[in-house]
């Protein structure tokens, strides 16, 4: 069934091919209208023409005119009487034809000049409901007048019955009748034009009505996916922080040991998801974001690697990283993306392997000549796994599909991974693409141009020994005690002598800088009760004196996305960390802020 908003459009379109005349009952009683029109007009100038005739002496004009108005009036009484309208459109084209002929002939065929009679006969045919009666219609008439020419080029004579100084009222008189129904087709179109810019407008208005349900609606998905972003990572921060508390117990026993790591890998790889899902909802929005920043790219090559080498080491494969050595150390991107890229590709590329090989191979070609200097990077993840058949290489990127509906039940996935990584690069600028063969493996491959730093701007790495020396004060501010307690153990393992001080909201970290306690840094949850963590960033920026006012501030929050960061900026927060958090990163950066 077609849509209504298409209706009128493909009705003035096949109208204007040809006055093809739209269905409905309204259409119905116009074509009706005009029918009747075509009689009254038709039948006044038929009974002009017999009185112009009579006072000529014209009989068989008489006669002809006669016999037209007869059918008119045959034709309405008909219509009166309930009759279809289409077989008597077709009996008055062949009425209006048949007169127009006659006139003609008996005033001297095609050298008569009421030819221009015969040549608009057929203009009730656009009364017609096909296309094809139209044209047919016209035809007829046409065909009638080139057969009075080739009468006329083969010697044929007609003896005129009426000298052709007496057509001067037959020329006025035709013309006030064409020129009547010329004015009854304008009133149609005129009418027609009217309804289809009624039409129009309705449309528009339905439209916009439309665009702002969908804004509507995708302002509410915005909300929903900011919601379960906050509701999923707060737990999956409580989950993975208690396991990774437990995991670096040293009195833990080996077993208990390994199933805390199974526990870990598991919530990592339910994090995966779930990231996975809102990164989707995000590229489905078009906000996908990326940043650019100074990052050390032979570093996240190696974390990237290293983060699938255990489960490589499960299978028996030979897990490689190969890197050139004019591969650049700093350049400026996206590096937390760029890792999600890859471990992306990694991921897949060990999933489809059961024996043989992965390689992650990075290669680049520096252009010095450019101002600034840059690298135009190439990044390939080769394995010698099941391959990807050819009839099935064209879904690769599609969200939420995989080669074959086995695939998911053997292997596992949601069939996201490869499209969010296509999004990204093409985020970045880069390309994605891959060669694959079935049975004998694939190579994806991704190209990036990236800037070249000349000074290394990233964090060095801290080892253990250096963390415990410093004593930090450290305030923790959120609403959840079990993401306080997390906290606070995670950084004491990492900061053995700093003092935690712990508060519910934003209200009572706002009190305890204000009262007069001294912090190195305060951590400071965004959504809380009472005041949340963004009123009281601002508070603490703009209401205390020095140094309290100068405290930096490390936003901990569920949400991602520039949007977030910006808003933490804005209140005078240092910076952002996402939930949930790497605690030794978290340790890193505190300890920039005191030293």
């Amino acid at each position: 069934m077609k849509h209504p908003l298409f209706e009128h459009s493909d009705n003035y379109n096949a109208w204007l091919d040809g006055l093809q005349w739209p269905q409905g009952p309204s259409s119905q009683s116009q074509r009706e209208w005009l029918f009747y029109s075509f009689l009254l007009i038709l039948g006044s100038g038929y009974t002009a023409f017999a009185l112009v005739a009579w006072g000529l002496g014209f009989h068989a004009g008489v006669l002809v005119n006669s016999l037209g108005i007869a059918a008119i009036l045959t034709l309405g009484g008909l219509r009166h009487a309930r009759i279809r309208l289409a077989p008597l459109v077709t009996a008055l084209l062949a009425v209006t034809l048949a007169q127009a002929l006659s006139i003609t002939w008996l005033t001297g065929g095609i050298y008569s000049a009421t030819i221009s009679w015969l040549a608009l006969a057929a203009l009730p045919a656009l009364l017609a409901n096909t296309q094809q009666a139209r044209i047919l219609g016209l035809a007829v008439a046409w065909l009638l007048i080139l057969g009075l020419y080739g009468y006329a080029l083969m010697g044929g004579e007609i003896a005129m019955q009426i000298m052709p100084k007496d057509l001067i009222h037959w020329h006025f008189l035709m013309a006030v009748v064409i020129f009547g129904m010329q004015l009854a087709l304008l009133y149609r179109m005129n009418t027609a034009r009217n309804q289809r810019l009624h039409n129009m407008q309705l449309n528009r208005r339905n439209l916009r009505q439309v665009h702002q349900q969908l804004k509507n609606t995708q302002q509410q998905k915005d909300l929903f996916v900011a919601s379960v972003s906050h509701e999923l990572r707060t737990p999956m921060n409580a989950i993975l922080g208690l396991a990774d508390l437990i995991q670096h117990e040293k009195a833990l026993n080996s077993d208990v040991r390994a199933k805390v790591e199974d526990i870990q890998k598991s919530g990592e790889h339910l994090l995966t998801i779930i990231n996975d899902l809102l990164d989707h909802a995000q590229m489905e929005a078009g906000r996908l974001q990326v940043v650019s920043e100074p990052f050390n790219l032979r570093e996240t090559l190696q974390n990237s690697f290293q983060l699938l080498k255990r489960r490589a080491e499960t299978k028996p494969i030979q897990y490689q990283l190969s890197i050139d050595p004019h591969v650049p150390q700093w350049v400026m991107g996206d590096g937390h993306r760029l890792t999600q890229i890859l471990v992306n590709l990694l991921g897949n590329a060990i999933k489809f392997t059961a024996q043989g090989q992965v390689e992650l191979h990075c290669s680049a070609h520096i252009q010095h000549t450019t101002e600034p200097p840059m690298a135009q990077l190439r990044l390939s993840v080769r394995d010698t796994g099941m391959g990807i058949p050819t009839e099935q290489q064209h879904r690769v990127f599609q969200s939420f599909s995989q080669a074959h509906h086995s695939i998911a039940r053997r292997f596992g996935g949601n069939g996201l991974g490869l499209s969010i990584a296509q999004g990204l690069v093409h985020a970045m600028g880069g390309q994605i693409g891959f060669e694959s063969q079935a049975g004998q493996g694939s190579t994806f491959w991704v190209t990036l141009d990236c800037r070249l730093c000349d000074v290394q701007m990233g964090l060095t790495p801290i080892d253990d020994e250096a963390l415990s020396d410093q004593a930090v004060r450290i305030l923790i501010a959120d609403d959840n005690p079990l993401n306080r307690q997390i906290a606070s153990l995670q950084l004491r393992r990492h900061l053995p002598h700093a003092q935690v001080t712990e508060v519910e909201d934003g209200l009572q970290a706002f009190e305890a800088v204000r009262d007069g306690a001294q912090f190195d840094v305060i951590l400071m949850d965004v959504q809380m009760p009472q005041m949340d963590g963004l009123n009281c960033a601002r508070k603490i920026r703009t209401e205390l004196p020095e140094p309290q006012c100068a405290t930096p501030i490390i936003a901990l929050t569920a949400k991602s996305g520039k949007e977030e960061l910006a808003r933490c900026l804005d209140c005078g927060m240092n910076e952002c960390m996402h939930k949930p958090f790497n605690s030794r990163l978290l340790a890193e950066r505190l300890l920039a802020y005191v030293s």
